[in-house]
């Protein structure tokens, strides 16, 4: 007996109603005949492959007779690893052979040592009700084969559950038909007409015991057997004499379609019948055995005759019923058809109507057209005159464009010429490189020479004509031409002030400026204590405050007014005697003023826009516009990075904060020495009205901010404990010339509070100029006053060094 080795692969379900289970083995080549007789007679059908792997080692175990349990198990589980690939392999060709076939099919396998075994274990486990399967191995075939021949057959044959309808081919053609006994389903084979040359074949019933099942088996028509043998009887007797119609005879080419319950009730009535045939065969009186047959075969004959016309009403009402359902949907769809071409008929007057409406403005359309055409004609006429005058206008233009840039030139010319360069006092002249020059001297824009870049350009450093200097690369936009470029660089190169970066020379091809290079850096490189340098002394921040405001001072002064427009530490520069000079002093006036606004949006977009925009006006921020005020609060702002050092994201809230708590100490830088606390809250105040959100409301530089910064930097420079240990290995910025940029020898004061060299301050006089060159605001007076302390500091500084 064998064992289930595994169970039945997925143990899906089928609709076994609908299927056609076939049977196959392990050569594809021999299989393929019987899934082919499959496949032609049983068109419209889900055919399922059935197979049953039988493992090698079974093989292996039988014929070297050895006990099974003698197998390691994982042996048995390697042998079962290498066997499965190639079993699903063959299962897949045959779906492969399926598939060209255009057939739907599913695959069924179980691994048993019996093959004939686990055939009759998948009908079970599935309950089929259709099989094919092979009736004999091929030394067996001969065309009178009238039964199978094979062991495995012959076993399932008599094995299988009597549900099972069993169809057993050989070569394409088939061999024996088992019937089932309960169920019978109205499957039809449509095709099974074998070749030409083979002999055509009828079934016979044979009715066995209750032990047995029911089985049909093929007979040649040309036997004639007129002797009951034991109890089989040919159908061709069974017709003769029994009368019955040709539906009442199951054959190989259909089977009657009978409801369940019919069939077990027909199934009941020939069993009867046929008890009471061999019983008649077995009476000694002939008449009386004819009498009881004739009565027998009547009553059979009846009985099917019924049976036959209830299956006939069955079916006609059936078709009945599909065929009023088929009218119901028909009709319904002959009212939606209705609908739609009323809905059609519809849509076609409209559109009628609108293509009626669309000719009469056609019509209208054609008469303006040939109006337009009459008007076009007129209109070409003059245009080609306008555009010779346009051409005559333009060559004037550029003649006249020529003329004026040369008159421009001597213009300028003529101009140096009057304001004489001064002797004791630099000129405005500014030198003009060409872009090779710019280019060699920042080596083709190395990178790593770029010290700066922000919303107006990107800074390199170079050496030019053997001067370190800064290029700032200005946006290369093209709405501002070559000249009004030349004349607004021309207007800022006149604005000179000790704290405003000066502008050597320009490039107009690359749209570049060149400025004095600062060795020290911004102040906000300082005020971070950028590469390990030591915090700024609150002296020098003090001056540092004063600087910047006289800067401004002197730039909103200027006519036109120049503000900045960008102030923030980083735009203060420090010379190698921490002298601050701002730098991007109206510069925006070189920005067209279609890209001012462009360029203030996107630096606002950039890395971190809260930084960004931190030092500058809230109202700027909305409006783009530049003014005195915008400088104002920019300049708070940098107030209070001087006195905490902090950065400036929530500074302003911070110390707003701490001077309402009281706690102004907490926030003040100590790392720059020791802060007059009285002057550092002053200035911290002062920095706070200067951040007012309406500009109304903010100090002016002059009367309200130049008046505290202007005193308390002067009496800086002017006590001795200015000079801290740290600020005397270098000249102080005190002791340096605002003009000459040098130590002073004679210094003086002039009516703006400021000390100059003497020969400095004089020329400046001299050369006609009545204001200040801090302030650009007019003086009181020209009268110098000597600054004794001062000069005294400074011969005390040079006797140290």
């Amino acid at each position: 007996m064998g064992s289930l080795v595994e169970e039945i692969e997925g143990e899906r379900e089928y609709d076994v109603e609908e299927t056609i289970f076939v049977a196959v083995g392990k050569n594809v080549e021999k299989s393929k005949t019987t899934l082919f007789w499959a496949v032609q007679n049983f068109p419209g059908k889900r055919i399922c492959v059935l197979h049953v792997q039988r493992p090698t080692h079974v093989l292996a175990l039988t014929q070297g007779k050895l006990a099974r349990n003698k197998l390691k198990q994982h042996a048995v589980e390697a042998f079962q690893k290498l066997e499965r690939p190639k079993m699903h392999e063959r299962l897949e060709e045959y779906m492969l052979i399926l598939d060209h076939a255009g057939v739907q099919a599913d695959t069924v396998w179980i691994e048993m040592d019996s093959v004939e075994k686990g055939i009759v274990e998948i009908i079970v486990r599935h309950s089929v009700r259709w099989l094919v399967m092979g009736a004999a191995a091929d030394k067996y075939y001969s065309k009178k084969l009238l039964q199978p021949k094979s062991k495995k057959a012959i076993f399932v044959c008599q094995m299988a559950p009597v549900s099972c309808h069993i169809w057993f081919a050989c070569k394409g053609y088939l061999i024996f038909t088992r019937i089932g006994g309960k169920d019978r389903s109205n499957i039809e084979i449509a095709t099974l007409s074998p070749p030409l040359d083979s002999p055509v074949r009828t079934v016979q019933l044979e009715f066995l015991s209750s032990e047995s099942v029911h089985r049909v088996r093929s007979l040649d028509v040309e036997e004639d057997t007129d002797v009951i043998k034991g109890k089989l009887r040919p159908v061709s007797w069974c017709s003769e004499h029994l009368n019955l119609s040709s539906s009442e005879v199951v054959d190989t080419y259909g089977s009657i379609p009978l409801q369940r319950d019919e069939e077990e009730e027909y199934q009941g009535q020939a069993s009867n019948v046929t008890d009471q045939l061999l019983e008649l065969s077995i009476m000694d009186d002939h008449n009386l055995k004819q009498n009881m047959f004739a009565e027998t075969v009547k009553q059979w004959k009846e009985e099917n005759d019924a049976m036959e016309a209830k299956c006939k009403a069955k079916a006609l009402e059936c078709l009945c019923v599909k065929e009023m359902s088929r009218r119901k949907e028909m009709e319904e769809l002959l009212e939606r058809e209705k609908q739609e071409v009323q809905k059609m008929k519809d849509q076609h007057d409209e559109l009628m109507k609108e293509l009626q409406v669309v000719k009469d403005q056609t019509k209208v359309l054609e008469s303006q057209i040939a109006d337009s055409q009459c008007t076009v004609e007129e209109l070409d006429e003059k245009f080609f005159s306008a555009v010779e005058l346009l051409i005559s206008f333009k060559k004037k233009r550029d003649d006249m464009q020529i003329e004026h840039g040369n008159a421009i030139r001597v213009l300028k010319d003529l101009r140096k010429l009057v304001h004489g360069e001064n002797a004791s006092f630099p000129g405005t002249q500014i030198l003009e490189f060409s872009f090779m020059e710019i280019n060699n001297a920042t080596r083709n824009f190395d990178p790593s020479w770029k010290i700066g870049e922000g919303k107006y350009g990107s800074v390199y450093k170079g050496l030019l004509r053997h001067v370190h200097v800064a290029i700032k690369m200005l946006p290369s936009y093209g709405c501002q031409s070559l000249l009004e470029f030349e004349n607004e660089v021309e207007i800022l190169s006149r604005v000179r002030h000790p704290n405003l970066i000066m502008i050597i020379g320009t490039c107009p091809e690359s749209r570049s400026l060149v400025f004095e290079y600062l060795r020290n850096g911004s102040l906000e490189d300082r005020l971070a204590c950028k590469n390990n340098t030591p915090p700024l002394p609150w002296q020098t921040r003090t001056r540092i405050a004063s600087e910047i405001c006289s800067a401004l001072i002197f730039l909103h002064s200027n006519k036109p007014c120049i503000p900045h427009g960008n102030l923030k530490p980083s735009k203060v520069l420090l010379d190698a005697n921490f002298v601050s000079k701002l730098s991007d002093s109206g510069i925006y006036r070189l920005i067209p003023q279609g890209e001012r606004t462009d360029i203030s949006a996107s630096s606002c977009t950039k890395a971190n826009p809260e930084v960004a925009s931190v030092y500058m006006d809230p109202e700027y921020l909305e409006n783009g516009k530049v003014t005195r005020e915008s400088d104002v609060y920019s300049l708070g702002m940098l107030l209070l990075r001087l006195l905490t050092g902090r950065p400036a994201l929530g500074l302003l809230k911070d110390v707003k904060c701490a001077i309402e708590t009281e706690n102004f100490n907490m926030v003040l830088d100590w790392s720059a020495g020791d802060w007059p606390l009285a002057e550092a809250q002053l200035l911290a105040h002062l920095a706070l009205r200067c951040c007012e959100k309406l500009p109304l409301n903010r100090l002016d530089l002059v009367s309200e901010i130049w008046s505290v910064l202007g005193p308390m930097s002067e009496s800086c420079i002017n006590s001795a404990s200015c000079l801290g240990a740290k600020e005397r290995c270098r000249i102080p910025s005190h002791f340096v010339c605002p003009i000459f940029q040098e130590v002073m020898e004679d210094p003086l004061i002039a009516a703006d509070g400021f000390t100059y060299e003497a020969d400095a301050i004089r020329g400046w006089l001299e050369s006609g100029h009545d204001r200040s060159p801090m302030t650009n605001l007019k003086l009181e007076h020209c009268s110098l006053v000597p600054n004794y302390a001062l000069h005294q500091a400074i011969q005390e500084w040079q006797q140290q060094w």
